[in-house]
């Protein structure tokens, strides 16, 4: 079960469900020693356990180019992925443009801010991740984000949504302007920022469900 991506997934209640000893490996085992995993895919099943799904980020596609390269059949269960659950905010997902991240080393990083620029400027909705270090219990948060984008020049009135656990029954969604949103301290993490662009009236009255 790999640990970085993502949180929220109990490796206990997997382990009585399953039957299994599940073992938790960090990035740096998927980047740097993926050899063993597929060494021991060549006389056995192996399942590798990922939270959200399983394609979404670029280790896990290196990880199956390089299974396939060495002749081991590989099946893919795709699971809920953060690219789908912003569905639950109303916002429809034709409307969304690129996708920015926002790192904890953020200083001198122009990128993230840019992307979001260039969506609201072609109207498009703009899903922004946060970063985060599970094992050192690092959580990049909506607040740090959104302070991030404001140093940047994002105008803050701007309308946002700030979550935490989407996809999740215990999910949180603030809707607002992006001066009232900054003030939030959400509780539970991983945490996301979405910029809304141009809305459709069906978007518009659902996002007010969870208007700050």
């Amino acid at each position: 079960m790999e640990s970085y991506t993502s949180v929220g997934i109990s490796k206990k209640y997997l382990q009585e469900i399953s039957g299994k000893e599940i073992e938790s490996k960090p990035r740096s085992f998927f980047e740097g020693k993926s050899q063993l995993i597929i060494k021991e895919a060549k006389s056995k099943n192996v399942a590798l356990l990922i939270q959200g799904d399983c394609l979404s980020a670029t280790t896990h596609i290196s990880l199956l180019q390089e299974a396939s390269d060495k002749g081991v059949v590989i099946e893919v269960i795709h699971g809920i992925s953060i690219f789908t659950a912003i569905s639950e905010t109303g916002l429809s997902l034709y409307n969304f443009g690129k996708t920015a991240s926002i790192t904890f080393e953020n200083e001198n990083v122009k990128t993230p801010y840019g992307v979001v620029k260039n969506n609201l400027e072609n109207g498009m909705h703009s899903l922004i991740l946060l970063d985060l270090n599970p094992q050192e219990k690092r959580f990049l948060s909506s607040k740090e984000g959104l302070a991030y984008l404001l140093k940047n020049g994002l105008d803050k009135n701007a309308k946002a949504v700030i979550c935490s656990r989407l996809g999740t029954k215990r999910r949180d969604i603030k809707f607002g302007k992006v001066e009232e949103l900054v003030k939030i301290d959400l509780r539970h993490y991983p945490q996301c920022i979405i910029l809304i662009g141009n809305t459709h009236f069906v978007e518009e009255d659902y996002l007010n469900k969870f208007k700050v």
